[in-house]
């Protein structure tokens, strides 16, 4: 037991050298995990894990398979385990790649759809007989194309948006709840701007009196709000296709097709599309895939994208990719007026009073966001 103990606290300080968000640690963490149990079971396991054979590898491989497990948690299983190993010092990327280990190809096909309007009405109204904010977090999703993170988490940014809306702004920042904190900005729905102000109001009244929470949990931190959200997801039948995710799907169909239909090239509108949904310019192909699907036949020709346009890399910044980070966390805690993640609160001063500090609650709230990104 001492030495399964000892390889999960190895597997533990590789994922902070590896680094990535605190719930990719821990779910790179908890993927790993499982391995180190058969290897042990199988008297493979050693005190470091760069002793272990890679035998054990290809037999945990096709253990995962015998349990029917999918293409896709496959492949992320066995990422994970190179990644580590690679963190102790031994390459086994050739050995135990993939196709090495017999893994079957994921197909990258969404298993979402984009729901209609006349489902997301329905929708709509079946989530406000449950708790009003998930229906004003529907609402949000479908205009703006936010995951479900990034909708309960929205309200200390729901002023900004509504400003820049308002202002006759075309796109929206995004940061807060997003994975790895990544910032982007939100292009708005082509001749959808009415109802996105409309769905913003409507969340920045209600949520404006409760700590700008949609949703809150029975202990007041993140996390229980998470979890209560996705105990009111279940009862309002947002699940498997029609699950809040497929609120991205809507989003983005509805975005393609207005782009396409004022006369964007294809290839542009899928670059310009995947920046929205929180993707790069190479991710062309998957957004296509995932969410362009039932108008696939509008992109015909220009699927084959030459290579160096299609992974055309960004600039490289000034600044190291943390200290980057830390600065577009502190100008969007500056923008919305909230403090981000665990940057320094921005100063705001009320007119003829002086400046307070955050409530305990606002704090303990955004100290938790980490975890979710």
């Amino acid at each position: 037991m001492a030495m399964l103990s000892d390889a999960v606290h190895d597997v533990a300080v590789a994922n902070a050298v590896l680094g990535g968000s605190l719930k990719h640690q821990e779910h790179r963490r908890l993927l790993v995990t499982p391995f180190l149990r058969f290897a042990r079971s199988m008297g493979a396991l050693s005190p470091l894990i760069a002793e272990i054979g890679e035998w054990a590898v290809h037999g945990y491989a096709a253990h995962c398979m015998s349990q029917g497990m999918s293409a896709g948690n496959l492949a992320n299983i066995f990422s994970a385990i190179r990644v580590v190993f690679g963190a102790h010092g031994k390459d086994i990327r050739k050995t135990c790649s993939n196709q090495q280990l017999g893994l079957p190809r994921r197909v990258r096909k969404g298993s979402r759809r984009a729901q209609t309007p006349a489902e997301i009405e329905a929708l709509i109204e079946r989530a406000g007989k449950i708790d009003r904010g998930l229906a004003l977090m529907i609402s949000l999703a479908r205009y703006l194309g936010l995951r479900r993170n990034e909708a309960l988490m929205a309200g200390r940014d729901l002023q900004m948006w509504r400003d820049a809306v308002a202002a006759g702004a075309k796109t929206i920042e995004l940061m807060r709840g997003a994975k790895n904190a990544r910032p982007r900005e939100v292009e708005l729905l082509p001749g959808k701007r009415e109802e996105t102000l409309q769905a913003i109001d409507a969340a920045l009244e209600y949520c404006s009196e409760r700590d700008f929470e949609l949703i809150s949990g029975r202990e007041k931190t993140l996390k229980s709000a998470v979890n209560r959200l996705k105990g009111i997801l279940r009862r309002a039948g947002m699940t498997g296709a029609l699950s809040f995710h497929s609120l991205r799907y809507t989003f983005a169909l509805d975005s393609a097709v207005g782009m396409l239909d004022s006369g964007i090239d294809p290839y542009t509108t899928l670059v310009r599309l995947s920046a929205s949904l929180g993707h790069g310019p190479s991710r062309t192909g998957m957004i296509l895939n995932y969410y362009c699907q039932p108008i696939r036949h509008r992109f015909e020709g220009y699927l084959k994208i030459e290579k160096a346009e299609a992974h055309r890399r960004q600039p490289a910044k000034p600044l190291p990719r943390a200290a980057a980070r830390r600065q577009a966390k502190l100008r969007h805690a500056t923008l919305s007026g909230h403090p981000m993640g665990r940057t320094a609160p921005p100063a705001r001063q009320d007119t003829g009073a002086c400046m307070t500090a955050p409530s305990p609650a606002t704090t303990h709230h955004g100290n938790h966001a980490s975890s979710l990104r």
